[in-house]
């Protein structure tokens, strides 16, 4: 029998919902356990050919890996835990599947960016990981940080208006 450290696995793209994320990937780890932080890109059509598929995939790995190398200066509740980070190429819901049944974790953690009407609810990515996930899926909504905020503003008002 194999045994593997409890992980939980968290998609990570830079923004305020990823990060947030992030943070309760931090909290939601058990002890021992660690935080495995992916970037998933879309890979390019191949029928480019390899010189131009080359260049296209260029870009996104290395704004992916750019991404998880300061994802620790982005979110500094990683310092608290092991974690991990993982680039991988292909559609980001099954990357991240693949990455969690690879890696016997626990959760998957996203953070949605609510563009649009049509999307707004979860989001495309979060919305195709929960019919692909054979694990607990949470997602953490924009108005959830924006809500968050707001709360921290209108505490910050209180506290300068009783100072």
């Amino acid at each position: 029998m194999t045994t593997h450290s409890p992980c939980v696995v968290v998609g990570y793209d830079g923004s305020p919902t990823a990060r947030a994320a992030v943070e309760l990937a931090v909290e939601r780890v058990p002890d021992g356990g660690s935080v495995i932080v992916v970037n998933a890109y879309d890979l390019p059509a191949d029928w480019y050919g390899w010189p131009a598929y080359s260049e296209l995939l260029h870009v996104p790995q290395s704004r992916g890996s750019e991404l998880l190398e300061r994802v620790a200066a982005d979110v500094p509740a990683l310092d608290r835990v092991a974690y991990e980070t993982e680039l991988i190429g292909g559609r980001a819901a099954a990357s991240l599947e693949a990455v969690a049944e690879a890696r016997h974790a626990r959760e998957i953690i996203v953070g949605t960016r609510g563009f649009g009407p049509v999307r707004a609810l979860l989001g495309s990515v979060a919305h195709e990981l929960l019919h692909v996930a054979r694990r607990p899926v949470t997602v953490v909504p924009v108005r959830a940080i924006a809500d968050e905020a707001a709360n921290n503003s209108t505490l910050d008002a209180a506290g300068a208006a009783r100072g």
